[in-house]
């Protein structure tokens, strides 16, 4: 996989940044407006500081401008202000990725860290193409099968972060009902279990399963997945709600889930023990075919 920067993640920096040099300069969102004389309206430069929209680079010089920033860091913003605006990979499925998602996959793009926990399924990123599409078939079923072939296809291309010279090496922890959980059929779930469980054995990567037996965990309302970056890029939670998802960005509230990350991996059955559990029950899932 060749690295290339998340247009995402560059977005989502710039627009941190612009908050920062306007609180900086002792100015509300109002001020600015005024003082730049561009029409901006107050909704606007808002947007730009949040992420929610784009911002021309004339717009950005002007702003640059009003902050009093110096050529140098002005050069370091516009550039990214253009990695921001290029297409990422995924967007060449744009219709079939809601909005919600495509911001997830380019934050995971770019992530250096990924602590998975999941409840029902096994996490997309180590899905086999044949589990995707029986979970998409049943979770979609009013696509037709050129929508499905779509979207297994975007699943499957981003596993792509798993490969090449850097590749993200995934901490995942999986509720033992995802991995019982007869999806596809015996053959499709004994090749996912089998997958995981090859997964599992590549140097970095660990995979655990949380058994029933561990009784009640902090856990239990929902999964989630914490995703790390290089300064100056905040970690941030990603709660995938079906019909929408939460991105969760206040380092509070990531560091409780990072928390509640390290209480699942101390009741987790080790990364052993729980490969050897899917080495288990892909056997037993062929006995069952």
């Amino acid at each position: 996989m060749s690295v290339r920067p998340s247009p995402t993640v560059r977005s989502k920096r710039l627009a941190r940044e612009l908050r920062r040099l306007r609180e900086q300069a002792g100015h509300t969102i109002e001020q600015v407006c005024v003082m730049a004389d561009n029409g901006w309206s107050a909704s606007t430069l808002a947007r730009w500081e949040v992420g929610d929209r784009r911002i021309r680079p004339a717009d950005l010089k002007s702003l640059l401008a009003v902050y009093r920033v110096d050529d140098t860091t002005a050069e370091v913003l516009l550039t990214l202000s253009r990695e921001a605006r290029q297409r990422g990979w995924w967007q060449a499925y744009g219709d079939v990725l809601p909005s919600e998602y495509s911001t997830y996959i380019g934050l995971e793009t770019e992530a250096n860290v990924l602590l998975s926990y999941q409840q029902q399924l096994v996490a997309g990123i180590v899905q086999t193409e044949n589990y995707a599409r029986a979970v998409i078939k049943a979770t979609r079923p009013d696509d037709d099968e050129a929508s499905i072939e779509r979207r297994v296809t975007l699943r499957v291309d981003r596993q792509r972060v798993l490969e090449g010279d850097a590749p993200l090496r995934p901490w995942i922890i999986l509720d033992e009902g995802a991995v019982r959980r007869m999806v596809g059929g015996p053959e499709v779930m004994a090749e996912q279990l089998d997958r995981l469980a090859d997964v599992a054995d590549q140097p970095g990567v660990h995979i655990q399963v949380m058994p029933y037996s561990a009784g009640e965990h902090a856990a239990m309302a929902s999964s989630f997945v914490v995703l790390g970056f290089d300064d100056p890029d905040p970690d941030v939670v990603y709660i995938d709600a079906g019909t929408s998802a939460l991105f969760v960005e206040e380092p509070a509230e990531v560091s409780a889930y990072r928390l509640i990350f390290d209480h699942l991996r101390a009741s987790a059955l080790s990364p052993i023990e729980s490969t050897r559990l899917l080495r288990v029950l892909a056997r037993e899932m062929r006995k069952a075919a």
